[in-house]
């Protein structure tokens, strides 16, 4: 599984769709930002995950046909905080 990949998208990007929300606690040493707070983020510790999907232009000789963005919250009032925000664009 892949990790969260950077810079996340902007809240008003109406072309993400929000695929789940999920507490989470990953066996990996690496320490991300909250994209709400920028407090870090240890993702070996307990906190939450949004994963975002969105439809993209295969390019010749690609199959893909979706992309996916994963972002790791410090907890779940700051997942629901940017959610919020998200919805309210």
């Amino acid at each position: 599984m892949s990790k969260t990949c950077r810079p996340s998208p902007s809240s008003g990007d109406p072309e993400w769709t929000v695929r789940q929300v999920v507490p989470r606690s990953e066996w990996d040493t690496t320490t991300e930002a909250c994209p709400t707070c920028g407090e870090p983020v240890e993702l070996c510790g307990p906190h939450y995950q949004v994963e975002l999907d969105r439809e993209r232009t295969a390019t010749a000789g690609s199959k893909l046909t979706r992309e996916r963005r994963l972002l790791s919250f410090c907890d779940e009032s700051c997942a629901t905080s940017w959610l919020d925000d998200v919805e309210s664009r």
